[in-house]
């Protein structure tokens, strides 16, 4: 039978679309919501005339004051006076400052010509033929799971056609052309009605305009702060009344935010659905179904990939294809984790304040149309692009070294086969660490392996499996203990600093006093130290089990190169070991520094605060620091070359902001530390688990010597016979 496939994708097209009707009543909630929108700013705007009105009212009407004051009085009532007026002028400045602040930076695009990707670029044009919508004037190429089309230029776009296409590269290298091709009408279909798309575009610039101006703060906000900490009574005075009032603009601003949220939810699931009926009428109802299904899962596979490169970026190492990175974490799902993904969507239900319908509700509108498609070819999405593969390794650079500004020449780009070679060792260790132990490894009760073990393995063994059960409840206190000191020691971090703890019980405390935290802590530690006690025949016999089987692993294999991998491992587990306790301080206080932090607008006393959090910080520094001396010239395993583990890390420079810099070192012990640690140990207890699969093996194939004739064993003779 001869091949009818056809030899473009853009032969595979057939049939038209119908444009979708959108009913009158329907244009008209748009409008009225756009409208809705428009006047939350001139609302806004409002209120600042009025606090300007009332500024000067209180100039013009309360100038007596001033006038039957005399002597130190008179210095009194001339700042009562202008301390409202200075106030207000302050507050003032500060809600006119979000009408004009300007959005930060944008990051570099990375954008395509028709002339380096002409099948890709026809394959937009024929898609937005069909859907009725304007052709884009450019392409760009970035590492999301998402496509997205828009004005070019913002508002000098907003009365044109002049559009702009995203496609993210982890949809073209998970997807099939049909797939892609619907994701696009979805996007073009916002743009097949042109007023709706100029309206929805005033909804959705006005909801990110006061979500913005809400949480963004700049130098004026830390001048405010610093001025509002002044010894001069009155300039205190003036200053705190313009940060209460300041802080009240920003409640202001807060409401009316959620309030164009709510207004224009409704509306915004209505234009999604609309976009979703010319997904349907292109690729076809039933594969709507799919891609959504597919997004979802490349979704997940895109953060698994993203925690990769954080964790090989902590050793100066990147993927040189993301979207490689991100399929083949999406196709190796562990099962029971898809299952678990499976059924919280088909759970999900769409809640009032949602902006986009809940996937069962889409799915459930699509095949309400019953639409076979116009375009239904089946070949990888890739081949869309002239060369897919090297797209994808120029985008990833870009996405690392000018949207995540990873340091140019501090890392390096490798195969993202190499890469995923090394990520599945990394998975292969979680596995050996769990047949190892079970449900008992605890990173808090790691010992050091040290070489030479006491006593035998069956020994250790016989230590340890009878103690399995009962050390599985202890690690289960023993982790309500960590929870306890982790929010005792948060508590006396806040306490320290001024704040005031009204419910003190969630915090494990039985009273909101310095003394009762220092207490509490004290008790918990205690606590811990009874039940390392318990714990301890275990763990030891775990150590020796663990050790014996590596002695004996090392001197039966006589392969050089793997003997020394294992005597790196030994060395980086012992450096590393000894300084859990370290990583764990890191970790703790820069818990207590993020929620100082997080309720600063809280605090009365910046001084305070500032005073606490810089002795928060210095905690974590000298954690971080005793950390790295313990490590020593400790060689990384798994790196080529096998550096010092120390000199592997991304740790901040001196000069850095200081708060930003006790994160930093914080997230080194979190996020790069750990993570070795528990992969190391779990390659060490691959190799001790075939090591005693080896033996096993060697004592099941023993035979004892034959017994010697009774005969033999009851004569006289002066030879010894011994018993095997």
């Amino acid at each position: 039978m001869p091949d009818t496939a056809p030899a473009s994708p853009l032969d595979a097209f057939s049939g038209r679309i119908e444009p979708t009707r959108v009913p009158l009543l329907y244009q008209f909630g748009l409008a009225f919501v756009a409208l809705a929108m428009v006047l939350l700013p001139l609302i806004y705007i409002a209120l600042i005339i009025a606090v300007g009105w009332l500024v000067w009212w209180h100039l013009q009407n309360d100038i007596g004051i001033i006038t039957h004051a005399r002597g130190r009085a008179a210095v009194i009532a001339l700042v009562v006076y202008l301390a409202p007026a200075v106030a207000g002028g302050i507050f003032i400045l500060f809600l006119v400052k979000p009408l004009f602040s300007r959005s930060t930076d944008r990051p570099q695009i990375f954008k395509i010509t028709p002339a380096e990707e002409p099948l890709l670029f026809a394959f937009v044009a024929k898609i937005c033929q069909l859907v009725g919508a304007p052709e884009p004037r450019e392409i760009r190429l970035d590492t999301q799971v998402n496509a997205s089309a828009g004005f070019r230029r913002g508002w000098l776009s907003f009365f044109g056609s002049d559009l702009v296409l995203v496609i993210g590269l982890p949809l073209a290298a998970g997807m099939t052309a049909r797939q892609l091709a619907g994701v696009l009408a979805h996007e073009f279909g916002h743009f097949a009605q042109g007023a709706g798309m100029r309206l929805s575009y005033i909804i959705r610039s006005v909801n990110a305009w006061f979500a913005r101006v809400v949480f963004e703060r700049d130098h004026w906000d830390e001048k405010l702060e610093e001025w509002s900490q002044s010894e001069e009574w009155w300039i205190k005075l003036i200053f705190m009344l313009a940060k209460g009032g300041v802080w009240v603009g920003r409640k202001v601003l807060w409401c009316l935010m959620h309030l164009g949220h709510a207004i224009s939810c409704f509306m915004s699931r209505q234009m999604e659905y609309d976009a979703d009926s010319y997904e349907a009428k292109l690729a076809g109802s039933a594969e709507f179904a799919r891609t959504a299904a597919r997004l979802r899962s490349l979704g997940f596979g895109h953060a698994v990939a993203m925690n990769d490169a954080y964790q090989t970026y902590q050793s100066k190492e990147l993927p040189d294809d993301l979207p490689a990175m991100v399929l083949w974490r999406e196709k190796n799902l562990p099962a029971e984790v898809q299952k678990e993904f499976d059924k919280h969507t088909a759970e999900a239900k769409t809640s009032w304040n949602d902006t986009h319908p809940a996937d069962p509700d889409r799915v459930k509108a699509a095949l309400a149309w019953q639409a076979p498609g116009v375009f239904q070819q089946e070949t990888p999405a890739a081949e869309l692009f002239a060369d897919f593969t090297a797209s994808c390794q120029n985008v990833t650079r870009h996405f690392f070294e000018h949207i995540l500004e990873v340091p140019a020449g501090k890392v390096q780009f490798r195969s993202t086969t190499r890469m995923v070679e090394d990520r599945q060792s990394a998975d292969a260790s979680d596995q050996y660490l769990e047949a190892f132990y079970g449900k008992n490894f605890h990173l808090l009760r790691i010992q050091s392996i040290e070489p030479g073990c006491q006593g035998t393995w069956r020994e250790a063994v016989d230590q340890m499996e009878p103690l399995a059960a009962t050390y599985g409840h202890q690690l289960a206190q023993l982790d309500r203990c960590q929870e306890a000191l982790l929010k005792q020691v948060i508590a006396g971090d806040l306490i320290t600093a001024g704040f005031t703890l009204s419910e003190p019980g969630q915090f494990s405390l039985a009273s909101s006093t310095k003394s009762g935290a220092e207490f509490a802590i004290r008790e918990t530690n205690h606590e811990m130290q009874q039940l390392a006690a318990l714990m301890s025949s275990y763990e030891t016999g775990a150590s020796r089990r663990l050790a014996a089987a590596l002695d004996w692993w090392q001197s039966h294999h006589e392969d050089e190169a793997s003997r020394r991998h294992l005597e790196r491992l030994l060395v980086a587990q012992r450096a590393l070991a000894s300084g859990v306790p370290n990583m764990m301080q890191a970790s703790r206080t820069s818990r207590s520094l993020q929620l100082l932090f997080d309720n600063a607008a809280n605090h009365s006393n910046g001084y305070e605060l500032e005073r606490q959090a810089r002795a928060v910080a210095q905690r974590i520094e000298v954690a971080t620091s005793q950390c790295m001396t313990t490590l020593g010239d400790a060689e990384h395993p798994y790196l080529s070359g096998h550096p010092p583990i120390a000199q592997a890390l991304h740790l901040p420079d001196q000069k850095d902001n200081e708060w930003a810099r006790a994160f930093q070192l914080a997230n080194v012990c979190t996020e790069a530390l750990v993570p070795l640690l528990v992969r190391i140990m779990g390659d060490l207890c691959g190799l001790a688990l075939a090591a005693e699969k080896e033996m096993k093996a060697a004592a099941s194939q023993f035979t004892p010597p034959e017994a010697p004739p009774p005969e033999a064993a009851s004569g006289e003779s002066d030879a010894t016979v011994v018993a095997a």
